[in-house]
C-alpha cells in the first residue's frame, strides 16, 4: 500500500515519461498485492519533519527540538547533542544570534 502511494504521488507531479512508466509498473505490482511487507512509521494524510539523526518523523504537533543555526528537526530525545545537518550548532539550545545595532559602528 505504502508504494502504490508514493507512485501515485509521483505519478501526480508529471514525471519524465521513463519515469512514469516505472511508476505505473510498480503502481500494478501493488494492485496485485496489496500488502506492506514491512510496516512503516508513515502516515501520508499527516504532515511531519524528518528528525535528522534518527530519520524518524515528526508528526505535526508531536514534540520536536530545532537546530539553532540551520533549524533542521530533531526528536527530543536528541536535545543536547551536536546537530548532524549542519554540525555547528546544538540541538534545542536556545541562542540569541548575532545582534547588529548602528551604535556600535560610530
Amino acid at each position: 500500500r505504502t508504494a502504490a502511494s508514493f507512485a501515485r504521488r509521483l505519478l501526480e507531479l508529471g514525471p519524465r515519461p521513463e519515469v512514469a512508466q516505472q511508476a505505473r509498473k510498480i503502481l500494478q505490482a501493488c494492485e496485485k498485492t496489496p500488502t506492506d511487507e514491512h510496516q512503516l512509521l508513515y502516515d501520508e494524510h499527516n504532515p511531519f519533519n524528518i528528525c535528522g539523526i534518527s530519520y524518524k518523523p515528526i508528526y505535526r504537533g508531536k514534540p520536536e527540538e530545532k537546530c539553532s543555526l540551520c533549524g533542521a528537526s530533531f526528536l527530543p530525545e536528541h536535545k543536547g547533542k551536536l546537530c548532524t545537518v549542519c554540525g555547528v550548532a546544538e540541538v534545542g539550545k536556545d541562542v540569541l544570534g548575532l545582534r547588529i545595532c548602528a551604535l556600535q559602528f560610530q
